[in-house]
């Protein structure tokens, strides 16, 4: 019997459901699908971001929606950081990215100083040390969500549109054939298929998109390597 994705995403923390459903966002806008939230201590969401470094700048509201856009500092992460006033106790806050955050965004973090990270999944196109991801975040407390199936959805939509634009050749799918096996092999079965630009293009919600390769996620979830 296939499980409820439904169910799962039910169950997830707030957080996680806002970095996900920004994630989402960036696969249906055929850019670089990564997401992240921002969050108090209670769970309240109080800043959104997705990557938006390879999308065309959008018109007025989505420029305040999404600070940065059209350049390379354009990262989820950086994305809501922008979005925090000055005068916000950014200690307090919890920040959630699909992906382990990379060294600029790590940077932008530790410099405003937030109180912890959660990820989802590692970065697929991150080939750094243990000890150099380590290092790069000066103090601030980072955490693994710890989940392998959303660990699985996560990095599926990250190398998605790099898999559906240049497949077998694309340099994620390159770097990540050996590491990840069952997750690179879903990935091309349904980035080759399109499966989920029809449900992207009809807004359909994340959940709706995922359930018919519930099965699928599953192996590829059981696949996932501990950190």
């Amino acid at each position: 019997m296939a499980i409820s994705i439904t169910e799962r995403w039910a169950a997830l923390p707030p957080g996680a459901q806002a970095a996900l459903h920004e994630q989402w966002l960036g696969l249906a806008a055929g850019g670089l699908p990564c997401g992240a939230a921002i969050t108090t201590a209670a769970g309240e969401v109080v800043a959104r971001g997705r990557n938006y470094s390879y999308d065309a700048p959008g018109e007025l509201a989505t420029r305040q929606q999404y600070p940065l856009q059209h350049n390379r500092l354009a990262h989820a992460e950086m994305n809501a950081l922008a979005l925090l006033t000055t005068e916000t106790e950014h200690n307090a806050l919890t920040l959630w990215a699909t992906q382990n955050p990379c060294a600029m965004c790590a940077a932008a973090i530790a410099f405003t100083d937030i109180g912890k990270v959660v990820y989802l999944a590692d970065d697929p196109s991150d080939d750094s040390s243990l000890e150099m991801r380590l290092g790069r975040r000066d103090g601030i407390a980072y955490q693994a969500f710890g989940d392998p199936f959303w660990w699985a959805v996560s990095n599926l939509l990250f190398l998605y549109m790099p898999t559906a634009l240049h497949g077998v050749h694309s340099s994620l799918i390159r770097m990540n054939t050996a590491r990840y096996p069952a997750l690179v092999q879903l990935t091309l079965q349904l980035a080759q298929g399109k499966a989920f630009d029809e449900p992207a293009q009809a807004d359909a919600s994340l959940p709706e998109a995922l359930q018919p390769f519930a099965a699928e996620l599953e192996a590829a979830a059981a696949a996932v390597p501990q950190e």
